[in-house]
């Protein structure tokens, strides 16, 4: 399989360089990014960053299941998210891309996530994912930096508001 420059190696033997060019090139990642080429790859890049992350919280005393709970919670939500922000760019700001492309974007966004375990740390992660985020989407969307940070604060409420739906009383 021919590989990109965004996507130097496939498989784990070529995470830490794709995590560090997501991380330091954004610009130039989600430029050369490919919009089509499966699921794959996306999804084993988000497996790995979410499995760090969970690893991580096991590491702070979380306990199995919620390192379980974290990992699960992290692929679903990108899943999910992936698919509120197609429908939300596509119904609202007139976006253009499809949900291949915008999963490859939530996927590699989250490349920052791998330290969210880590107490101050993990939020300053969270919003700099969500920088990765709004880069990305300017491009798969096509779509000026104001709708796509429309398109992403609306799906990551709606995502919110489910998360919090699902929630037991009290917690």
């Amino acid at each position: 399989m021919a590989t990109t420059e965004s996507e130097p190696r496939a498989g784990i033997e070529g995470f830490p360089a794709l995590w560090q060019r997501v991380v330091t090139a954004p610009h130039a990642f989600f430029a050369d990014m490919p919009l089509t080429g499966g699921l794959g790859e996306p999804t084993l890049f988000l497996a790995l960053c979410a499995a760090i992350n969970a690893v991580g919280h096991l590491i702070l005393g979380a306990g199995v299941g919620n390192m379980i709970l974290s990992f699960v919670g992290q692929m679903i939500a990108a899943f999910v998210l992936a698919a509120l922000l197609v429908l939300i760019a596509q119904h609202l700001f007139e976006g253009r891309g499809g949900y291949e492309p915008t999963f490859r974007v939530v996927a590699y966004a989250w490349a920052p996530l791998i330290v969210y375990w880590l107490p101050g740390v993990g939020r300053l992660a969270l919003v700099y994912a969500g920088y990765l985020m709004l880069r990305g989407l300017e491009r798969v969307q096509a779509q000026d930096t104001t709708r796509a940070a429309l398109t992403l604060v609306i799906a990551v409420a709606v995502l919110w508001v489910l998360a919090q739906a699902g929630r037991p009383i009290g917690l």
